[in-house]
């Protein structure tokens, strides 16, 4: 149901951390699922997806995700998901 209403990325990374995957393959997941969805606001043509790592130094452990533009960066609870129809 929230796929076709809608959700934010950050509800999505959320409900993918907790499903019994390994970090890694939730993240590469999520990643490969963006193409799927239609996302709000409008990202236009040049978008970049950044990862945000753990506080230790060196860590590889994705906590969070946000999406560059030429226009700025969204946080994953400004990203709006729902699958298209």
């Amino acid at each position: 149901m929230m796929l076709v209403e809608g959700m934010s990325l950050a509800d999505l990374i959320d409900a993918m951390f907790s499903a019994p995957l390994t970090h890694r393959e939730a993240v590469r997941d999520i990643t490969d699922a963006l193409d799927d969805f239609v996302v709000s606001p409008d990202l236009g043509l040049m978008w970049h997806l950044k990862y945000i790592y753990g506080d230790e130094p060196g860590s590889l452990h994705v906590v969070d995700m946000e999406i560059a533009t030429p226009n700025g960066t969204l946080a994953s609870r400004d990203v709006w998901l729902r699958l298209s129809t």
